[in-house]
């Protein structure tokens, strides 16, 4: 398995302590970095796909190195660390990608920034070859916009406008070979409903190997502002579901007799 980014977190006290790091607070900000980089390889990959080790603790200047490494052999490997930074980034300035993020993972660096400037100084979130991101008040502020803009597309189903990166459960028909430009459609096992989808990116073989099979579709995911499913789903990554991991796995989602499913190709 390979290994990828590395990426350390490091925690200023208060001026008025002497710059000490309460443990409490070192404690609460090192999960909160450690929850937001699992949620982060997973919206990246659609999956877990990398473990993050522990490679440095520096208790006199509150500081904890990272290393990333691959889990699972998979030739689109996206790395968690930079998915992490990136999206503090975008966080930080408030752009419309941002409110693309998944929520799970803006409620994290939420948690990340909680309490700076009172309990403990500023943040560092340092990559090797590039400046740190500073988890400071600005970035506290600007975190909570984007969760309480997510949160508002979430209460206005069918409502939000933009892309975001998810997986679907269904099955893959109609596909259509004979342009450069590969697509097909999916169709939902929750509800039975057609999804258009780009495969461009998949390989041949896995696209033959998902017709007319179950499987978890990864990619981004386009919504108009008007419907509640995506207009297009450009597809990164296809997982065939064995035989038996239905119902248990997938909750809420039923599979329709295929006698009673009804589509047309287009």
């Amino acid at each position: 398995m390979g290994e990828g980014g590395k990426i350390t977190l490091t925690i200023h006290g208060l001026a008025a302590f002497h710059g000490e790091v309460d443990g409490e607070v070192f404690a609460e900000k090192f999960s909160a970095f450690m929850r937001g980089l699992a949620s982060a390889d997973e919206a990246a990959n659609g999956e877990r796909q990398h473990k993050f080790i522990l490679t440095d603790l520096r208790k006199n200047t509150a500081t904890a190195e990272l290393l990333e490494r691959q889990t699972k052999t998979s030739d689109d490997s996206f790395s968690g660390v930079a998915f992490f930074v990136e999206g503090v980034e975008e966080i930080r300035a408030n752009s419309r990608k941002a409110r693309s993020l998944p929520l799970k993972f803006v409620e994290n660096v939420v948690a990340l920034n909680k309490g700076v400037g009172r309990r403990f100084e500023v943040g560092e979130l340092k990559l090797p070859h590039r400046p740190p991101v500073m988890l400071d008040q600005f970035l506290e502020r600007r975190a909570k916009q984007v969760l309480e803009a997510i949160r508002k597309q979430g209460s206005e189903v069918g409502r939000f406008e933009g892309v975001t990166f998810g997986s679907f459960d269904g099955m893959l028909r109609a596909v259509d070979y004979q342009r450069e430009t590969k697509s097909g459609v999916i169709w939902l096992t929750a509800g039975g409903r057609p999804l258009k989808c780009n495969i461009t990116a998949v390989k041949l073989d896995d696209i033959t190997a998902a017709l007319e099979k179950r499987a978890i579709f990864f990619g981004a995911a386009h919504y108009d502002g008007v419907k509640p499913l995506p207009v297009m789903l450009d597809v990164t990554r296809i997982r065939v579901l064995d035989n038996g991991m239905g119902l248990a796995r997938w909750r809420g989602a039923f599979d329709l007799d295929n006698d009673e499913q009804t589509w047309s190709e287009h």
